[in-house]
């Protein structure tokens, strides 16, 4: 029996969870949709019921992690119909398949529920996407919800920190940045750029309080990706005069992204006693836990450490 089971543990924000739990002693088992040779992760397509409802029957987890989806704001914008197979219904057929074992669910959402037209939002304001990946991070929303009230959905926003692709936006920076190359960044929007590591303990003491619902789980300063890219440039000793900054126009996007969609955070705060740390915060971690994240990559899984290379 596992006591946790994360879909998608190879990605940023599963990875740190499946770290988070087993500091605290737990069982962690984790799945990937991507077939690495490795013993640490077996392969699960999130799409495929039968397989799903196969493998929860067979570990009885107490609880299921969520982060795996298809993240890719503007790949969800042209291709809908795909994505929504991974991001609702692949989402759906986990969340049935827990309520029928018993187990609790943790699925992650994002900021993206918000047009950003109000600036900031509570848990329980109404949803308001501007793209297609937002809609269906909200419709999955309801779906996790309304399988069990025991279920938690923790919405988080520009997530960062050391995984074995560099996907996330302060790896892509310090890849370029250490190549000597420019990085052009927004400086006419702002987010609530959250720290992996923090994101996972935190999510981590929240399954463990008696109760379900949305929670707003961000870092606590506000900031815009011409600021964030500067501050890491900043914190890892690099060469910051190569942080340009754009308008949010120029990229030229086929996904709309709101300007400000700033999540508050009273409601998880009152709840756990972990801290919410800032973004200059995360990145000094991020900065001293490089050496033994690259050997903790390397040894689970040493196909893909090469990548890991910011």
């Amino acid at each position: 029996m596992a006591g946790i089971f994360v879909i998608g543990g190879t990605g940023l924000v599963g990875n740190a969870l499946m770290r988070a739990w087993d500091r605290r002693g737990r069982r962690v088992v984790g799945a990937t949709f991507h077939c690495h040779p490795c013993p640490h992760f077996s392969r699960l397509d999130m799409q495929d019921e039968r397989a799903v409802r196969r493998v929860l029957e067979s570990l009885v987890p107490e609880v299921v992690a969520v982060p795996a989806a298809n993240p890719h704001v503007d790949y969800c914008e042209l291709h809908p119909d795909e994505t929504r197979r991974v991001n609702v219904a692949g989402t759906f057929n986990v969340a049935r398949a827990c309520q029928d074992i018993g187990a609790r669910m943790i699925f992650f959402s994002s900021d993206y529920v918000f047009d950003g037209r109000k600036g900031v939002y509570k848990e329980n304001d109404a949803v308001c996407p501007l793209n297609e990946y937002g809609r269906q991070k909200a419709e999955a929303e309801e779906l996790v919800l309304a399988a069990s009230s025991r279920n938690f959905v923790l919405r988080t926003a520009a997530a960062f920190g050391w995984q074995w692709e560099p996907k996330n936006f302060v790896l892509q920076v310090l890849g370029r940045l250490r190549a000597g190359a420019e990085v052009r960044a927004a400086s006419d929007s702002r987010v609530t750029a959250t720290y992996a590591e923090n994101l996972a303990e935190v999510s981590v003491a929240l399954s463990e309080k008696d109760r379900g619902g949305i929670f707003h789980v961000v870092g606590p300063d506000a900031a815009s990706r011409h600021e964030l890219a500067a501050m890491a440039a900043g914190c890892f000793g690099l060469d910051a005069s190569l942080v340009r900054a754009a308008s949010i126009s120029d990229f030229k996007s086929p996904a709309r992204r709101p300007k400000e969609a700033i999540l508050l955070t009273d409601k998880v705060r009152s709840c756990v006693d972990v801290p919410l740390l800032g973004a200059r915060q995360g990145l000094e971690h991020m900065r001293g836990f490089e050496p033994a994240w690259r050997a903790y990559a390397a040894s689970h899984l040493p196909c893909m450490a090469a990548r890991a290379r910011a």
